[in-house]
This record gives C-alpha cells, structure tokens and sequence, in this order.
C-alpha cells in the first residue's frame, strides 16, 4: 500500500478521525502556550513566591462554575490611593470596597510603599486598620502592625492579629460553635475573610451564613515617628473566589497553565519514548527472526529477562537516585520499553523470511545486513506507525505515574503526573478542590485515548491479518 492508500483506508475510521482530532487539541495547546499564557509563568510553576506575588486568588474554581450554579463569584479588585505630601505624623484616610457578589472574595490584601531618608533604614511606622461592614457593625484595629519594611504586605487571611480580631467579633453572634471549635483547637481553619463578608448570626462560624452585600469601608491609619519615614502609596487588593479557565490550586498556581505547559511535555516524553522504543524492538526482532538459531534463542532470552522487570518501582528508584529531569526519565522509559514490540515484530519477520524474494536475494549472494535492512524492514515499518501510536499512551501513563508518586522529589517540568502528586499532597479531593484533580486526570486520559483510536485504525488499516 502508498501513502495515498494508507490515507485514504485510515479516513474510512470515525474513531481514527476523532483521535486526530484530540489529537490536534492537544498539538495546539502545546505550540500556542507561551501565546496563550505568560511564558515566564511555565518556567517558574514551582517557584511559589513568584506566583504570590501575581496576586492571584489561592484554591478557587474556575470562573464558568458561577454560570453553572447560578451564583455570582467575587472578581478581584485592586484600590490604589496615593498618600499627600504633608507634615504631620498621622495619616488616615478610606478605602470603600462594594460586595455583591454570592460568593464573597478569597483574601484581603493591603500594600504600604513608604520611602526612607539615608541612614533611617531601620525606622518603623505603624499600619493600622479598621472595618466598617453594611449592616452598621465595625471591627476595631484589625491590623495593628509595626514594621521597618519599606514595602509591607499584610494579608488578612494569615495575619494573627487580623485573624484573633474577626473571630472574636463574630463569636458573640455565634457563641456555641465558638466554644466548639475552640475546645477542639480549630480555629486555625476558620476562613476568617469569608465570614467578615456574612452576615453576623449563628453558624457564621461554621461559614454557613449567608454574604452580606454592600459597601464594606477599610480605614488605614499610618503612624510615622519622625519625617524621616515618607509613605508613598497604599494599595488594597480584594482577591476574587474564583479565577480563570482552570481556577488555582492552593499556592495560588494558575492551573490551566500547568495543564498547557504540561502538554507540551507529554507528547514531547510519549512520542520520543514510543518512536525510539519502537525502532529499536523493530531492528532487535528482526534481526532475531532472520538470523535464527541460537542468536535467535539468546535474543528471546534476553527480551523476555527484560520485559519480565517490575518497571514502576524499577524506574522511581532510578528516577529518585539520579538528577530528576524529564531526560533522564526519557531515556529509562527508553531502555525499558524496546521489549515491548519484539515478539510481534519477530513474528512478522519470520513470515516474510520465507518469502521467494529474500530465498532469491540470498541465492544472489545479498548480505544480512542488506537483506534486512533493504527487503524485511520496509515491510515491517508501515505497522510500526500503529506501533507507535499505542506506545505513547504507555510512556505518558507511566511517566504520570512516576512525576505522581515521587511528587517533590519528580521532574523540574511542569508534568500532569506531578500536578495531580501536588493536589494529592494538599487533600485536594477531600476539601472539595475538584478543579485541581480533573483536567490533568481529564487529559492524561484524552491524551491516551487520542493514541489508541489513532493506533486502532492505523492497525485495521496496516495489519495484514486485520484486512479485509
């Protein structure tokens, strides 16, 4: 069969088609990812400062999932006021933030920039900060911070003073669970952002109370000691609950990010693995065939010795011991995968042995190698595109499974095996984090199912027993 046989035979297959067709999706995300997304961002998925200071909402779902369910999630919104030039050791001044959303925002961040003279680099001013909700009710001094940083960032969700002030506010109108959660020393997962956004009743506590919409007024005091401390600016940044395609995993990782970066890697990985494994089970099972005799005895012996290796647990030891990047796991998929094809080609290769052709070809004298290379391989190649096509689901599987049990000790790229070991390692399905589970699950398995209907109808199209 042509090319043009082979095409027009493989276009007669739905499943081969929608398998070109996922196939092409995922092609497209991995050529159009530093289009698509900040290309700084792929190569510092794991420097989790960086990302931090993106201001990106921590562990919330994607932004689609309020059209789904009908509710209005918080956007995140950023205030900027610039602080007056002007003698004097005290500055307040307000910050008004309108809550209408149905989902209340994720976090509350407040930025002071102040600049110093020479020599008063250790010169402290302090931050303090009031609230004011719609309902009339106040909190005092939510923050009340002294700090020498010339740039400071305070988050409410973490700061303690901020965290003591929210939840003994709301405990008057909550006092059971109060002493509940208090006697079981779990006020440290109290999302306190989330219940100064509710209404002040019972269960808010336990965060069942409903948001409480309107104007939410932030009062910023700043006590300087003397002229030598200037503030500059301060800037508020209402995070949102829920953010892009993907949402954000809990170190605040844009996650459709590590999803398209982490296409680039699985078929770089599968492809490289399947075509070199291949080729190399193709030439060993050939060669087997056509020499015969006690080379073929010893070169059975050896694939079946090695395909008889546990491979997982042989490859994390070999992964975790040698320096973890993509590469390395490459080439140990490598030179444990050639096993796989070998009895099938072997099988091919022995018929064809027997054909006129090659008894002619050696009756003129034509070497081994020729023989092989030149008369039996070009008859095997065409089935090595099925070949390859079922490999690559194997060599992405196994690499997930290996990025997904070694987990921080994996690969420096982004992988979907090592997502989903991240979102594993922060309990991501037991707090509800589905977003951080699926799609790199969602598309280990596309990935693997492009492969396999491409590989079915590329072998009812190449297999000569398969033909009709």
């Amino acid at each position: 069969m042509g090319i043009k046989d082979i095409v027009s035979e493989f276009l007669r297959f739905k499943s081969g088609l929608i398998g070109v067709f996922l196939l092409l999706i995922i092609v497209g995300m991995a050529v159009a990812a530093p289009v698509i997304s900040d290309e700084e961002a792929g190569y510092r998925w794991y420097d989790i400062e960086w990302w931090t200071e993106k201001n990106i909402p921590k562990g919330v779902p994607p932004e689609w999932v309020g059209i789904i369910e009908g509710r209005e999630y918080a956007s995140t919104s950023e205030f900027t006021y610039r602080i007056p030039s002007r003698e004097g050791y005290r500055f307040t001044f307000n910050i008004s933030y309108d809550m209408a959303a149905d989902v209340p925002p994720s976090d509350v961040i407040l930025y002071i920039n102040v600049s110093k003279a020479e020599g008063a680099a250790d010169e402290e001013y302090i931050v303090v900060m009031n609230i004011y909700r719609p309902d009339g009710t106040s909190l005092s001094r939510v923050l009340d911070l002294t700090t020498a940083a010339p740039l400071a960032k305070i988050t409410l969700s973490t700061d303690e003073k901020a965290r003591s002030t929210i939840i003994t506010f709301m405990k008057k109108y909550d006092p059971e669970n109060f002493e509940d959660i208090t006697s079981r020393g779990l006020t440290n997962v109290i999302d306190v952002v989330k219940i100064l956004f509710s209404e002040a009743q019972e269960d808010v506590l336990l965060e069942k109370a409903p948001p409480l919409k309107g104007e939410y007024k932030f009062e910023i005091t700043l006590f300087r000691r003397s002229t030598n401390v200037t503030f500059n600016e301060a800037r508020l940044v209402v995070l949102g609950s829920a953010y892009g395609i993907f949402g954000t995993d809990s170190f605040g990782r844009d996650i459709f990010v590590g999803i398209i970066w982490g296409a680039r890697i699985a078929l770089v990985l599968g492809l490289v693995v399947a075509i070199v494994s291949v080729l190399i089970g193709v030439v060993y099972g050939t060669v087997s065939a056509y020499v015969g005799g006690w080379t073929d005895e010893i070169l059975q012996r050896i694939q079946e010795f090695a395909i008889s290796i546990p491979l997982l647990p042989l490859l994390l030891i070999l992964a975790y011991t040698f320096k973890p990047t993509i590469w390395n796991l490459i080439l140990l998929l490598i030179v444990f995968s050639w096993p796989g094809p070998v009895k099938t080609i072997r099988s091919m290769a022995l018929q064809i042995r027997e054909q006129l052709y090659i008894t002619a070809a050696k009756a003129v004298g034509a070497s081994t190698s020729r023989i092989v290379l030149r008369y039996i391989l070009p008859q095997i190649l065409p089935y090595t595109f099925a070949l390859v096509a079922f490999a690559v689901p194997g060599a992405i599987l196994t690499e997930a499974g290996v990025s997904f049990l070694l987990g921080a000790q994996g690969t420096l790229e982004i992988t979907w095996g090592r997502i989903l070991s991240d979102a594993e390692r922060k309990s991501a399905v037991l707090t509800g984090m589905w977003w951080w589970v699926l799609p790199p699950g969602f598309m280990i398995a596309i990935s693997g199912l492009a492969f396999v209907l491409i590989g079915t109808a590329l072998d009812r199209v190449l297999n000569p027993r398969l033909l009709r």
